[in-house]
């Protein structure tokens, strides 16, 4: 009963973060061509700027549904952890266009500030506002998804930094309507261009950590080891691998070399259990594999045990 509730829960809980990745794509895609032709139509650098970084919002949010969507197919024997690594694919592909995108904007910046050119403040004004509140609901409206999905991490982080840049339209378009000052209009591109840097550098980050298999850096890789050293039937660690699938679903592997204290399979298997629920409990470690081995080539007492049946190593999954 307990283990239905459960999955009733986690059923409810990923058709929201659907819903909710859902509406804020069709909103910023909407708003994003808005901006694009109000850009065009009043030659602003502002609004051209902060469409183009909604255009790696609206990439991003549109990532981020279909990875979430392909998350959930079952693996296969090609892929045997299934899908569980796109959002991460797809939070490095985002953030590489997002370093293109800063690239070209401040290029543009750059001549503008050589060649001022005019500008129609007063609908600068208006979409930045608009703009501004676009991205601040669609941002609010992820976070209530409460995922830790990287690549969704990623798209609210964005629409964070969207808010800014709009931010910056409104603080442009005024000092325009009021001193008529052309050069602001490169100016704060490029601050936006630098907000969108400051953003992107955690995803970038850790979406290259996940793809390198680093250690998670939220683990304490030392009190882990020393945690697997504290119990009795362990006697030293040959080797020990920690890595990500996608942010927060951690894989565990561990080569330990046993104790003369673990003398039948079921001890093995008793061992295997409490470390393994261990490590859930302390670390957030739900996928484990222990592989053991002795000085002597198998645990004292048990040759006779494993040779009609299996092997001394034993996978807790």
């Amino acid at each position: 009963m307990h283990n239905h509730n459960h999955s009733s829960e986690t059923h409810r809980h990923d058709r929201k973060t659907i819903r909710a990745l859902q509406g804020a794509f069709l909103l910023n895609l909407i708003f994003m061509i808005i901006e694009v032709v109000t850009g065009i139509l009043t030659n602003s650098l502002v609004l051209l700027s902060d469409a183009g970084h909604m255009v790696s919002d609206v990439a991003a949010l549109a990532l981020a549904l279909f990875t979430e969507l392909l998350v959930r197919h079952k693996a296969t024997p090609s892929f045997t952890f299934g899908y569980r690594r796109a959002p991460v694919l797809g939070a490095f592909g985002n953030a590489l266009a997002l370093y293109i995108i800063v690239v070209l904007i401040f290029w543009e910046a750059w001549d503008r500030l050589l060649h001022p050119p005019q500008i129609t403040a007063f609908p600068v004004l208006l979409i930045g506002c608009l703009g501004l509140a676009v991205n601040a609901f669609s941002a609010i409206w992820l976070m209530t998804a409460h995922t830790q999905s990287l690549n969704i991490k990623g798209a609210i982080l964005h629409l964070f930094a969207d808010a800014l840049g709009s931010i910056g339209a409104v603080v442009a378009a005024l000092i325009m309507l009021f001193r008529d000052w052309a050069l602001v209009d490169p100016l704060v591109s490029i601050a936006i261009g630098c907000i969108i840097l400051a953003g992107t550098w955690p995803l970038m980050r850790d979406s290259v950590r996940i793809l390198l298999q680093a250690a998670p850096e939220r683990l304490p890789m030392d009190q882990i080891q020393d945690f697997l050293l504290t119990h009795p039937a362990v006697e030293r660690i040959d080797d020990l691998h920690v890595w990500e699938l996608n942010s927060g679903d951690f894989i565990f592997s561990a080569s330990l070399v046993a104790s003369e204290e673990i003398c039948s399979l079921l001890h093995i298997q008793e061992i295997n259990e409490q470390l393994h629920r261990a490590l859930a409990e302390r670390f957030a470690i739900n996928h484990a594999t222990f592989e053991w081995r002795t000085r002597t080539g198998s645990p004292r007492g048990c040759e006779k045990q494993t040779r009609p049946r299996r092997s001394a190593s034993e996978e807790i999954e």
